[in-house]
């Protein structure tokens, strides 16, 4: 998951979306120094990746690239999955896509104080630019991993994933859509403290 599937998973806990967001830019052991709220964000958003990451169905959809490209495959599903999320949000999530987003971004704008300096910089880019309801757009998905393309060096070939896999979207749409209702239903279990901290 991306930013929008991390933000549906973690629900309306100002916290949990918090770290839905944070997830990708603090590492290191948990709690560590962070806010209880916070560190059981953080926490939540590594829970979801291993999930998907381990998951033996999201996992075969990385043979729908050549060989040479499997190993940025986990990077564009994450990106690609939001987009499935974004175009089927309302039946998803029984909410509409751009409210929510609107309330996301608002919550994270009051808590930008807390976030380190390359955090800060992709906020301003999700709210200056609309980036997550845009997701709904194949041309914002091909957008999206360009930019972390040009991140660094070793991961300039995932601009070159987006034309080879749009032909499979409608199977990794499909897998998706079947494997969400089970990883919605794992994150509940673990925020009422099955795997939780």
């Amino acid at each position: 998951m991306n930013y929008l599937g991390h933000f549906v998973l973690a629900g309306p806990d100002r916290d949990l979306r918090l770290g839905a967001f944070l997830g990708d830019f603090i590492t290191g052991p948990l709690p560590g120094p962070h806010a209880p709220g916070l560190a059981r964000g953080l926490a939540l958003h590594r829970f979801i990746d291993r999930l998907t990451d381990s998951d033996p169905v999201f996992r075969e959809l990385k043979g729908l690239a050549p060989a040479p490209l499997r190993r940025f495959m986990p990077i564009a599903l994450d990106v690609i999955f939001d987009h499935c999320l974004a175009r089927h949000f309302s039946t998803l999530t029984q909410s509409d896509l751009e409210p929510f987003c609107e309330e996301v971004i608002q919550e994270l704008r009051e808590s930008e104080a807390l976030m380190p300096a390359p955090a800060r910089t992709t906020f301003a880019a999700l709210a200056t630019h609309r980036v997550l309801p845009r997701y709904r757009h194949w041309e914002a998905i091909q957008a999206t991993l360009e930019r972390i393309s040009q991140r660094r060096p070793r991961l300039g070939a995932l601009q070159a994933l987006p034309p080879l896999l749009e032909d499979a979207l409608p199977t990794i749409e499909a897998v998706f859509l079947t494997r969400f209702p089970a990883l919605e239903a794992a994150c509940e279990a673990w925020k009422h403290g099955a795997d939780s901290p």
